[in-house]
């Protein structure tokens, strides 16, 4: 798994996380590498690989116009609260989400169930080149987290799924054993 101490981390992230995805250090390269060429061929301001609980695993790309580990906590809250709204109007396709401000846009796509692929970019650009332009690096990285799934199963731990009681059973600290 490619995580630090505290969780998955890109390399400009500071703070605790607390998600785990079961991806290799060379699953991690693969990632940037599509995200980096995604981001030189379709001109967008920058991408960034979140979790659906809202943590930032990777990003490239230029200057945010946003703090990156709070706008993917932010594009998390606003799809899973579109996807609620979809679910009660018995839409059950529901995939991407595009906001639509006057000096930015930005697309969330839903790469599997616990990942959305955030594309930010110019209010200006042509939004359905971007979001052709977005369906392929998509499609990769669900293979790619298929492929690293398979490769181990259930290797995770997600505290953002624990009940406060094994959270604590998790961290509690057991007595070395006694020397014989």
């Amino acid at each position: 798994f490619f995580q630090a101490e505290d969780g998955i981390r890109d390399k400009l992230v500071t703070g605790v996380q607390t998600c785990a995805l079961p991806i290799s250090t060379e699953d991690v390269e693969q990632v940037d590498a599509l995200l980096n060429a995604f981001v030189e061929r379709s001109g967008v301001r920058a991408v960034l690989m979140v979790e659906s609980a809202g943590y930032l695993i990777r990003r490239a790309g230029g200057e945010m116009p946003a703090e990156p580990t709070e706008f993917a906590s932010l594009a998390s809250n606003a799809f899973n609260a579109a996807q609620a709204m979809s679910r009660r109007l018995k839409e059950n396709f529901f995939t991407q989400l595009r906001v639509t401000g006057t000096t930015f846009q930005t697309l969330i796509w839903q790469v599997d169930e616990s990942c959305l692929l955030v594309v930010v970019y110019p209010a200006d650009m042509d939004s359905k080149k971007v979001e052709e332009g977005t369906l392929l690096p998509v499609i990769n990285l669900h293979e790619l987290l298929k492929i690293a799934g398979t490769r181990s199963p259930g290797a995770t731990v997600d505290l953002a799924s624990e009940d406060a009681e094994s959270f604590t059973k998790f961290f509690r600290r057991t007595p070395p054993p006694a020397a014989g």
